[in-house]
């Protein structure tokens, strides 16, 4: 298996979902810590733009966002699955619930009024101040991460609570007896609340969910080497990414392979990739770029979440 490289920084939410899976299969992999915010100098040149976290690299080829990072981590390592065909519906369309809506819950909970003097990420004024403004850059033009903290609770306690029905039911896991992506996508937004100490009573009322998160939390973790931005820029200049070009026509929106589109999110961080078309089927799209540091690699994105456009 080819080395996985996986740009992070300890507190993202979205990180430790997938720092915990590659700890349930056992894949090592190395570790760049990233800047919280940008300017982040050795990650622009290989996403092209796209500035969210955790980007995975393997050689030329590089994964934005948790979804397609997990199924590519699922691929590489595929004993134990986390996506049985029997659930891929109901446990994708979970995950991905959970990954959009429910995050954005998460958030809000986690900076409430409460909670802010012990939160890591805000104790300090002047860090706080560039956190906020950074973020503000990154929600431009959305309404996606925007919920007050009173709206925010209410719901957090609900989906707790349905959590908990489903889990008193005797499985050790949300849909059975082994974990599934739809556990991994949950638990991170619970981590993300229960990570700072103030807000760990919201729980107190559901034993079955923090008996379920000690389950998830004891998979462990993976070995990570540390690795700078440099080496991961040189080990990308010196592969070749994957040659496809698959294009489904029920989903490549018009385009043929090599054409000329930028991809970006459809929530936030409308920050587009340009490149060529090489991939747009009903799970996957991806193109290829040039970079001066790096070369050529190609920039792999989930489906579900994204958009593609014809580019100038």
């Amino acid at each position: 298996m080819a080395d996985i490289i996986l740009h992070h920084y300890p507190e993202s939410p979205f990180s430790e979902k997938i720092r915990l899976l590659l700890g349930y299969k056992g894949v090592p992999y190395r570790s760049v810590i990233i800047p919280m915010i940008m300017p982040k100098p050795d990650l622009m040149p290989l996403t092209g733009g796209y500035r969210k976290t955790p980007v995975m690299q393997v050689g030329a080829d590089v994964y934005c966002d948790s979804a397609i990072i997990a199924r590519v981590i699922d691929e590489l390592a595929p004993a134990d699955s986390i996506y049985p065909a029997n659930l891929d519906a109901t446990a994708g369309a979970l995950a991905h619930w959970t990954d959009t809506f429910f995050f954005k819950v998460a958030v809000a909970v986690a900076f409430q009024p409460r909670a802010m003097e012990r939160n890591s990420i805000l104790a300090d004024p002047e860090k706080a101040a560039a956190f906020a403004a950074d973020r503000a850059e990154l929600s431009k033009g959305s309404t996606e991460l925007r919920m007050s903290p009173h709206i925010a609770i209410p719901h957090a306690v609900s989906h707790f609570s349905r959590l908990e029905r489903q889990l008193e039911a005797g499985r050790p896991f949300l849909f059975g007896n082994k974990p599934v992506i739809a556990d991994f996508s949950t638990y991170h937004c619970l981590w993300f609340i229960a990570a700072n100490e103030v807000l760990r009573d919201m729980f107190e009322p559901f034993p079955a969910v923090r008996d379920w998160m000690d389950k998830m939390a004891a998979l462990g973790l993976a070995e990570a080497i540390s690795t700078t931005g440099t080496e991961a820029l040189e080990i990308a200049r010196a592969a070749t990414p994957k040659s496809v070009g698959i294009v489904d026509a029920s989903c490549g929106d018009g385009l043929e392979p090599g054409s000329a589109v930028e991809i970006m999110p459809i929530d936030y961080g409308f920050n587009p990739v340009k490149g060529r078309l090489t991939v747009a089927t009903t799970e996957e799209l991806a193109l290829v770029r040039e970079d001066a540091q790096v070369g050529e690699v190609a920039v792999h994105f989930p489906r579900m979440g994204f958009q593609v456009a014809a580019s100038s």
